[in-house]
């Protein structure tokens, strides 16, 4: 579970590398109050893509407990993701979050976010 300002967000946990590469590619809905959360092993400004991705996403970039970036991204429906524009962390990142556009709106770099884990 993962909340930030006044959203909560159930998330599915995308930590090896094949999740991390596919995330959220093919799927046609994001439901509300849902998410993926990519857990880096290091601290870096790490790079995604929306290769494979079928609707638009809100991606927070996270650095600890605090938000460094967020912005919201369009589906490009090809596949190969040496074809589709790639995003940079706008500063070092230890996590990046997915949830349905739109969600983020009212989320600034510097603001708090909370990763708990649920039974």
């Amino acid at each position: 579970m993962v909340e930030v300002g006044d959203a909560v967000f159930v998330v599915e946990l995308a930590t090896s590398v094949a999740e991390q590469k596919e995330g959220l590619a093919g799927r046609t809905d994001v439901p509300a109050g849902t998410g993926m959360l990519f857990p880096f092993p290091e601290r870096a400004e790490h790079q995604m893509w929306m290769a494979g991705m079928e609707v638009p996403v809100d991606v927070a970039w996270i650095d600890g407990d605090r938000v460094v970036g967020v912005v919201t991204l369009v589906p490009c429906t090809e596949h190969d993701q040496t074809t589709c524009p790639r995003w940079t962390a706008p500063a070092p990142a230890t996590a990046l979050l997915e949830v349905p556009a739109g969600a983020l709106r009212d989320v600034e770099p510097g603001d708090e976010i909370e990763v708990r884990e649920t039974a």
